[in-house]
C-alpha cells in the first residue's frame, strides 16, 4: 500500500507543555490465583545476561506497553484507556517529547515495531476475547511526529475464531508482541489457555487472516519482541505468578527456534516491552525493557510497583 502524504504541521512537544491524564487499571486478580515455579536460576543462565534497572518511569509513560530505538532515542506508548499518543524517552528515562495523533483512537495499543520506511503501532489487545477491530496503523517514518497524518490502516484476524463473547483471560486470541522481519510481520500470540505463544505472519501493511505459522512452548505469557537485525529474536514476557521472563529464539529461513530462556532478577514486575538498542564494545547485545505500574490487592497480599525501565545486557 500506498503512505498518503497529508501532513499539516510537526507537533513534537516536550515536556514543559506535557500534560497527560492517566489510569491505573487493577488488571491481575486472576493471573494471581496461580502460582507457577521459576525457572532454575544456575550459574550459565546467571551469566548469560546482565539486569539492571534504571529509573522508575515518569506518570505519563506508567502503562508503557511497546518499545522501539531511534536515533539513540527509545519510543514508547501507553495501552488501553490512555491517548494516543507517541512519547521519546531517552535512556535515563527522562521524556525528550511526545506526539498525540488527530483522528486516531487507543483501543488498546499493545506493541510498537519499525520497518525500513515506517512504523507500526499494533492495536491489537485482545485481553476479553470479544474485539473484530484488530488492526496495525503504518505510520511513514518521515511524518510520525506530525499530529494530523494520514496513514495506512491493516485489519487483521484469527482464522480459527469462532467465539466472540467476552471472555477474560480465558482464550487464545489475545496478542500483545509484533516484529518486522524481511518486510515480514510476525506476531506472537499472548495465549491465556496454553500458556505458549502461537506465531503467525503476514506481509507487511496487508490486512490478514492469521494462520498460526508456528508455535513455541513459552510456559508464560509473552508481552513483546524484538529483533537483533541478524538472526535472534528476544520476547520477553512472565508466568502465572508474575515472575519475569526473557527468551532467545533463532530466526533463519522463516523458522523460529527456541534457544533458551532465563527468569529476570526482580519479582512482581508486569514487562510490558523490550528493544533491542545496539551492541557494546565487547559485542555483547544492549536491550532496554519496561514494566507497567500494578497495584493489586489480593485478601492480605499486595503487590504494588511503579512502572520502571530496565537495561538487558545478553551474551
Amino acid at each position: 500500500m500506498l503512505f498518503k502524504h497529508a501532513f499539516a504541521k510537526a507537533y513534537l512537544h516536550f515536556p514543559h507543555n506535557l500534560y497527560l491524564s492517566q489510569m491505573i487499571k487493577y488488571f491481575f486478580p486472576l493471573l494471581l490465583l496461580a502460582s507457577c515455579a521459576s525457572l532454575p536460576k544456575t550459574e550459565s543462565a546467571r551469566k548469560a545476561f546482565k539486569f539492571e534497572k534504571i529509573v522508575s518511569l515518569p506518570s505519563a509513560i506508567n502503562e508503557s506497553s511497546g518499545l522501539i530505538v531511534m536515533d539513540g532515542k527509545l519510543i514508547t506508548h501507553n495501552d488501553s484507556g490512555n491517548m494516543p499518543v507517541l512519547y521519546q524517552i531517552d535512556t535515563t528515562g527522562v521524556i525528550t517529547g511526545y506526539v498525540k495523533y488527530n483522528y486516531l483512537f487507543n483501543r488498546d495499543w499493545e506493541a510498537i515495531t519499525q520497518s525500513d520506511n515506517a512504523i507500526h503501532i499494533a492495536d491489537i489487545g485482545n485481553n476479553s476475547g470479544n474485539r473484530k477491530d484488530l488492526k496495525i496503523f503504518n505510520i511513514i517514518k518521515d511524518g510520525m511526529w506530525f499530529e494530523d497524518i494520514e496513514m495506512d490502516i491493516s485489519t487483521i484476524t484469527y482464522e480459527t475464531q469462532q467465539d466472540f463473547t467476552v471472555r477474560p483471560q480465558k482464550h487464545s486470541y489475545d496478542a500483545e508482541a509484533v516484529v518486522v522481519i524481511n518486510k515480514v510481520m510476525y506476531l506472537f500470540s499472548k495465549d491465556w489457555i496454553n500458556f505458549n505463544t502461537s506465531i503467525y505472519s503476514f506481509p507487511l501493511n496487508s490486512d490478514a487472516v492469521l494462520n498460526n505459522h508456528q508455535t513455541i512452548n513459552s510456559k508464560g505469557l509473552v508481552t513483546d519482541a524484538t529483533f537483533n537485525n541478524r538472526n535472534r529474536v528476544l520476547l520477553c514476557g512472565y508466568n502465572q505468578s508474575l515472575q519475569p521472563f526473557v527468551m532467545e529464539l533463532k530466526f533463519q529461513d522463516g523458522v523460529f527456534t527456541f534457544i533458551k530462556k532465563v527468569d529476570l532478577p526482580i519479582d512482581g514486575a508486569q514487562i510490558e516491552a523490550i528493544a533491542y538498542y545496539g551492541n557494546d564494545k565487547a559485542s555483547n547485545e544492549i536491550y532496554y525493557l519496561t514494566s507497567e505500574a500494578v497495584n493489586v490487592k489480593l485478601g492480605d497480599d499486595e503487590a504494588k510497583t511503579e512502572g520502571e525501565l530496565y537495561k538487558l545486557i545478553w551474551k
